[in-house]
């Protein structure tokens, strides 16, 4: 295709397609070079002008299907943790099993007398420091967490501080504004979004943890997910290992 395609975000921003990005994107779902380059060469007869990226997705998402199915859930996290739900198996609750995985102490909605209120804290975690954890989730693609949030956290953080917290810490599952990114550098609160910080991202994290949820599944159906969730079989790499028992 010689023509510039634009893609329509789910933000509502409108930005050429890029083979770098989807690449990219393929790469750190532990695609090989050669499977990610096919694929960007199989869907590109299939893009058409301000093309939403959720049809994008589904032109990758079907290519992996027929592929990979574990590589097709890890490229499916995004939309995964969203599945979660908060009455199905709240955010905090996973990114604390997340934590664990990752060597912290945890513990989850506890309350804590403030200066001036009582606090329910999503998730307390201590390893060299211990940090007040708010867990913000959203249900929605192209959703971003605002420095209402940020200023939320970070006042709760005051005010509960001299309880033995050293430092408060955002996490939530999509992006960030750069309002947010800004503030928490500022005052010195630890922030983890979908993105960010490079390296010690969400999507990171989860990659190196291997706790994918089991909402990441191509096969099972939303009903089954919830099934499996009620049955306390929540990450992926538990639900594969019985299945191949």
């Amino acid at each position: 295709m010689g023509n510039v395609v634009n893609v329509i975000k789910a933000s509502g921003d409108i930005e050429p397609f890029s083979d770098r990005k989807v690449i990219s994107s393929l790469l750190r779902a532990g695609a090989p070079l050669d499977l990610a380059q096919k694929i960007i060469s199989e869907i590109k007869p299939h893009l058409y002008q301000n093309i939403p990226s959720f049809e994008v997705y589904n032109l990758v998402m079907r290519i992996l299907k027929k592929q990979q199915q574990d590589l097709a859930a890890r490229y499916n996290l995004k939309k995964a943790l969203m599945e979660l739900g908060p009455t199905g198996y709240p955010f905090e609750k996973y990114m604390a099993e997340v934590l664990k995985a990752q060597k912290h102490e945890v513990s989850i909605n506890q309350i804590v007398a403030g200066k001036c209120v009582s606090h329910e804290i999503d998730i307390i975690a201590k390893n060299d420091s211990r940090f007040m954890i708010e867990c913000k989730f959203h249900n929605q693609l192209g959703g971003r967490t605002d420095i209402k949030v940020a200023l939320y956290t970070y006042a709760r953080f005051l005010d509960i501080k001299d309880k033995g917290f050293d430092q408060p810490w955002l996490i939530t599952n999509t992006k960030v504004t750069q309002e947010v990114k800004t503030y928490a550098l500022c005052v010195g609160m630890k922030l983890t979004s979908w993105d960010n910080p490079e390296g010690e991202s969400l999507r990171e994290m989860i990659d190196k943890t291997g706790l994918y949820p089991i909402t990441a599944s191509t096969t099972l159906t939303l009903a089954e997910k919830q099934d499996l969730i009620e049955k306390n079989i929540v990450f992926y790499r538990d639900y594969t290992s019985i299945k191949t028992k």
